[in-house]
């Protein structure tokens, strides 16, 4: 997944995008201790970084002093260009674009700690940094005066044509981007419109903005009791905190943090525990109800005002799917596809659970329910593969396995992961943060300097509680035509070691690595001259998932896996059967996870798409939802899911989640085409990061597939994944 620190920020058009902390000190004599093994060269000196990392010494008042700075400088500036008498490229569009290009890490600098600094008054320092630049940036991307500067100059351009991988040529795209995006915030519309526009965003930012702190300050949790906990692993009963409650009962209490709620839902016998479980997490913030309604009603506003017929068309104008006829149809034809193999496989499911239920004496009543299906899904695998994910987790403790990813990643793409390990050149968040530097190594004697990547990876009070790469600054030339160097940051929620075992990483787990991986390369290696146009956040927003999806396929193939792994104690390779019997279930259940993917896609069209948000049961139609589109039941248990469903409060992924699915159609295309029959062939490799990530935004995505497809696009693969075809 990729965030973003806010949207035009300071009235700057670059688009920031937040898309893992080092293990601590491990008991020697319990486990192998090891180290990430970033490779060395012979030759140290050729890795000398250009470009210091960025500094993170801020308190919570020089945070917001450097802040108010910002914005009056930035004002003071776009001040100065709406004043000149005759605008050209000269005197408004290259200063505009420098501007742009020099404040995206400072706004970073300043937006990114409220995701992971340890600090509750710099996170809370750093949401109202956020809040602050929020509404400078609306205020002046509204801006009527700096409007009609740029309209002079795109009405002098835009019949002209330039030569593609000129200055020129970025240029001319710079202008036209601007220019679509100032009409598309309404300022051709008259003053009175104008104003309720910026009140409408500025109202939508800040509530996408509490909805955010509220879902990462949330520290709801569950008690169970032991005996309720049955069939949960002990590694995992040992990252659990305990407790007497009031009756001197010694309880455990269990987070909505990934690694704490998925054991649960996935291993724990008791229906109840699980159902509670379930529950307790889909409810989590109830504070963010009234924040979502209210937004969906700001959003139809803001999209009648600017003329479009709903919110969804306004923000797919500028994706793939154009248009919300198309999503429909991608989505409802995809659902009919589906569902009869769907059928099939919770068919299946439903008499695991009958057949347990009569081996434990426990009453079945013929139903299969939302909190069953993590579990029924885990118990099929395992007594019917022969996958017990926590024996095979024992294979890939986290240090050798994220050194063994980054060496597949260094062999395709000829990168190279240095860890800076001087104390003096350091500068991180938080003291378990690694900072490496990556290099391309197209001439191994001469390698490139790429950027900064940081990787966070285990979860703490206050931190983004999910997986996500966030893009801190993107790459840009200089005005002195030297290159400015992007920094990219993992944040990950893996679990901690304990006193008997290091960090172990499930396998989707190595998967999520990967993904967010894939999206902080596409975030170093742009090439291109403006922020604007490079990293994942300057491409269609329903492409932005297909790069790091494709990547997902070499975490299921038999070679690179028996290559990851190395038993945390003994060291041995992951054995033979164990590795294809987790192979062997990548398409098992497979169905149901694309309806489960499809239900999201679909709530998040309906509302985003209904005229009267008033009249919408939002608790029906989300569970309704559900049981139809998903297949599992909701019994007597109503949830408000959409309470923190991230996503649909985000600019980007609103009117969006179909996104996902619709990148999966090319994900599977790239892979099928160019890797499947040589997973490390570094010459498709270099291809895939210079052609697709290496051109950002500035050409057409469909173009930069039919060069490095060798033909249009298809879905075939992409059906063939999902056993339609």
């Amino acid at each position: 997944m990729l965030l973003r620190s806010c949207s035009r920020v300071a009235g700057f058009t670059r688009k920031s995008i937040f898309s893992v902390v080092a293990v601590p000190a491990l008991a020697i004599g319990i486990y192998r201790v090891s180290k990430f093994q970033y490779s060395t060269m012979s030759s140290p000196n050729l890795f000398i970084a250009p470009q210091s990392a960025p500094s993170w010494a801020f308190t919570p008042q020089s945070l917001l002093d450097e802040t108010h700075r910002l914005i009056e400088s930035s004002k003071q500036f776009y001040d100065s260009l709406a004043q000149l008498s005759n605008p050209t490229v000269e005197n408004l569009v290259k200063p505009y674009m420098h501007h742009e290009n020099g404040v995206g890490l400072i706004e970073s600098q300043l937006t990114f700690p409220q995701q992971v600094s340890a600090d509750k008054e710099i996170r809370d320092a750093s949401v109202q940094a956020t809040e602050f630049l929020q509404n400078f940036g609306i205020e002046q991307s509204l801006r009527h005066d700096l409007f009609l500067q740029f309209d002079k100059i795109w009405n002098e351009l835009k019949d002209k044509s330039f030569e593609q991988g000129s200055q020129e040529y970025e240029i001319y795209k710079y202008v036209e981007k601007i220019h679509r995006d100032y009409t598309r915030d309404g300022l051709q519309l008259p003053e009175d419109k104008r104003d309720k526009v910026k009140q409408l965003k500025i109202k939508i930012a800040a509530n996408s903005l509490e909805f955010s702190k509220n879902l990462g300050e949330q520290k709801e949790f569950v008690a169970f009791t032991k005996e309720e906990l049955d069939g949960v692993s002990e590694s995992v009963m040992d990252q659990f905190e305990q407790f007497k409650d009031e009756n001197g009962t010694t309880k455990y209490k269990v987070t909505f943090k990934y690694p704490d709620i998925f054991p649960v839902l996935k291993t724990a016998k008791n229906p109840k525990t699980r159902k509670l479980a379930f529950a307790r997490d889909q409810d989590k913030v109830p504070q963010n109800e009234k924040l979502f309604v209210e937004t969906l009603q700001l959003r139809n506003e803001l999209a009648d005002i600017l003329g479009y017929s709903t919110y969804a068309n306004y923000n797919l104008e500028l994706k793939m799917a154009k248009n919300q006829d198309n999503v429909w149809k991608f989505l409802n034809e995809l659902k009919d596809k589906l569902k009869p193999l769907g059928l099939k496989e919770a068919e299946n499911l439903k008499q695991i659970k009958q057949k347990e239920c009569e081996s434990l004496g426990l009453p079945y009543d013929g139903h299969y329910y939302v909190w069953d299906h993590r579990y029924y899904d885990n118990k099929y695998l395992k007594d019917n593969y022969n996958v017990d994910l926590e024996k095979i987790s024992e294979y890939y403790p986290i240090e050798s396995t994220i050194s063994g990813m980054l060496s597949i990643y260094e062999t395709l793409l000829k990168l190279k992961f240095v860890e800076e390990t001087d104390p003096e050149k350091r500068s991180v968040w938080h003291e378990d943060v690694k900072q490496l530097a990556v290099w391309k190594m197209d001439n191994p004697s001469k390698p490139e300097f790429v950027g900064w990547i940081y990787f966070d990876l285990h979860p703490r009070d206050g931190k983004y509680g999910h997986a996500a790469n966030f893009g801190i600054s993107a790459s840009y030339v200089k005005e002195d035509g030297t290159r400015s160097y992007p920094v990219t940051a993992l944040v990950c929620n893996f679990s901690k070691p304990s006193a008997k075992k290091p960090s172990l990483l499930k396998h989707n787990e190595i998967s999520t690595f990967f993904h967010e991986l894939g999206h902080g390369i596409h975030d170093l290696v742009g090439e291109n001259r403006l922020t604007t146009f490079n990293g994942p956040g300057a491409v269609p927003w329903d492409f932005v998932e297909a790069p790091s999806q494709m990547l997902e396929f070499w975490t299921w193939n038999e070679r690179e896996l028996h290559e990851l792994s190395s038993h945390y104690e003994s060291g041995e390779k992951i054995p033979k059967d164990l590795l294809q019997s987790l192979i062997s279930t990548k398409h098992v259940d497979g169905a149901l996870f694309a309806l489960r993917q499809l239900h999201f896609g679909l709530f998040d069209m309906y509302v985003h798409t209904s005229k009267n948000v008033a009249k919408l049961d939002l608790l029906k139609l989300w569970n309704e939802l559900r049981e139809e589109v998903s297949l599992v039941e909701n019994g007597d248990t109503f949830t408000k899911g959409y309470d923190s469903f991230g996503h649909i409060m985000s600019d980007s992924y609103s009117a969006g989640y179909y996104g996902y699915m619709w990148a999966e159609v090319f994900a599977a295309d790239m892979y099928h085409t160019r890797f499947a029959a040589d997973p490390l062939d570094s010459k498709a490799g270099v291809q895939y990061r210079d052609i697709v990530l290496g051109r950002g935004g500035l050409y057409e995505t469909n173009d930069n597939l039919r060069e490095f497809l060798g033909r249009e696009p298809s879905e075939e693969a992409f059906l063939k994944e999902l056993g339609l075809n």
